[in-house]
């Protein structure tokens, strides 16, 4: 029977997006220590996306200290023009959530004349390729 792991300590990343996810920068154990690093991050490229997080070790996990739980603690948005600390999250309520399949607020209208475009030059491009080369015979 395997011993089971020991806790693991809560660490602290620092990220900063790269195309559609993020490429974490740094880890460490001090919530202090990575704030600091956290500015000073921002402070050398301040027109980039960057996040702080703190990662709690996830023991449910099969994957042994390899998984953990994330929470925001900082997000720095340029476009906002600062960091941005999450609101507090208020606690789970079951009355009032919807059932079933959750609707958009507005609808969504689908570019069928692009689509129709496309196709159809699709479909000369390869009526001309198909007479041109099969012509030739």
């Amino acid at each position: 029977m395997p011993s089971p792991r020991p806790p693991q300590p809560t660490r602290f990343a620092i990220q900063k997006a790269r195309g559609k996810g993020w490429k974490t920068l740094e880890v460490g154990e001090e919530l202090a220590h990575a704030k600091a690093r956290f500015d000073r991050m921002v402070g050398v490229n301040p027109r980039a996306y960057f996040r702080l997080i703190q990662l709690d070790y996830n023991a449910d996990s099969a994957y042994e200290g390899m998984e953990f739980n994330w929470t925001l603690i900082e997000l720095y948005d340029p476009s906002k023009g600062g960091s941005v600390r999450p609101p507090p999250k208020p606690a789970p309520s079951t009355a009032g959530k919807p059932k079933g399949k959750r609707k958009s607020a507005e609808p969504v209208a689908l570019p069928l004349r692009i689509y129709l475009t496309v196709i159809l030059i699709g479909t000369l491009a390869g009526a001309l390729a198909y007479l041109h080369f099969a012509g030739g015979k």
